[in-house]
């Protein structure tokens, strides 16, 4: 059985070496592909720069007066919030006007 599988290695290595596309052609056309050339790089004109724009003035933060005032109907109910805390009323209205403020 061994001589089969000895003989059968032989014939396959001897007919990858006859064929065309085989090993010992392989090894003979073994040449690093050409590099390709470099292209040239188009010329521009080059621009002068420009000259760095003055950074941006920062916005002021907002004043928590104008902030609270800017939405009448919040402003009223957290107004009503107050003179309710101060007049201890009931917890659940209390809740119920902070959850409208939401």
């Amino acid at each position: 059985m061994a001589g089969f599988e000895e003989e059968a290695f032989e014939r396959a290595r001897r007919m990858s070496h006859n064929r065309p596309g085989g090993a010992a052609h392989r090894e003979e056309h073994r040449e690093e592909p050409p590099k390709p050339k470099p292209e040239p790089k188009p010329e521009r004109p080059q621009k002068p720069p420009e000259p760095p724009k003055p950074p941006a003035p920062k916005p002021k933060p907002p004043n928590v007066l104008e902030t609270l005032f800017q939405d009448k109907e919040k402003s009223l109910i957290l107004m009503l919030l107050m003179l309710l805390m101060d007049e201890n009323a009931d917890p659940t209205l209390l809740f119920t006007l902070m959850y409208l403020l939401m």
